[in-house]
């Protein structure tokens, strides 16, 4: 029995909406943008999924954790209409996928991922976390390129290790890791330049 399920309808016009949605959540950090044009694949949310079929390509290395590389719908779909090679090396990735089940992993996760270098900075990883929630749960307020004044958002039931590492990363520096947090279809962006305070905006 296949595994295979439908990606985008329309390949090219999907893509390009969901690109422009991406870039706006990029562009605008923590802006939740939805995701529509395409279903899960097995246990991967759709958001991820799309954010995947429009950012990731042959050339782009995926590490997925462990609930994910262990669903055979979600393996043969990434590699029939994504084909970016799955890695189970994090330090290799460019692109990562914490799913929900597997928050345990935040911290080495976070550890483990490329953050660039000061010579080729976009080397960086991006990090796709599942969330339960994009409306409830831990609280912050960003701040930053992109962002007129401050902008409060909300993350879900997120791992303490991603909380800690929010507050305490050095956003001055153009090396880091970009993050999404997304929960079914919706998603926000967290670029490697936000500040992020663990408070309400005053």
């Amino acid at each position: 029995m296949t595994t295979i399920t439908t990606a985008f309808a329309d390949a090219v016009h999907d893509s390009q909406l969901c690109f422009r949605r991406l870039l706006t959540a990029m562009s605008e950090p923590g802006t939740r943008v939805d995701l529509d044009r395409a279903d899960g694949f097995g246990a991967m949310s759709a958001g991820c999924v799309q954010a995947l079929l429009t950012l990731a390509d042959s050339s782009t290395q995926l590490w997925l954790s462990a609930a994910l590389q262990q669903d055979e719908a979600v393996r043969d779909n990434i590699r029939f209409h994504v084909a970016a090679p799955l890695t189970l090396d994090a330090a290799a990735a460019d692109f990562a996928v914490l799913a929900l089940a597997d928050q345990a992993e935040c911290d080495a996760l976070l550890r483990t991922l490329a953050q660039g270098s000061e010579e080729y900075p976009d080397q960086g990883a991006t990090l796709f976390i599942e969330t339960d929630s994009l409306v409830q749960g831990v609280e912050v307020c960003l701040s930053g390129p992109g962002i007129q004044g401050t902008r409060r958002v909300f993350l879900g039931r997120v791992p303490e290790a991603l909380v800690r590492f929010l507050s305490e990363r050095d956003t001055t520096s153009p090396q880091g890791i970009d993050l999404m947090l997304v929960c079914d279809r919706k998603l926000i962006a967290i670029a490697r330049t936000t500040r992020v305070e663990i408070t309400a905006c005053m």
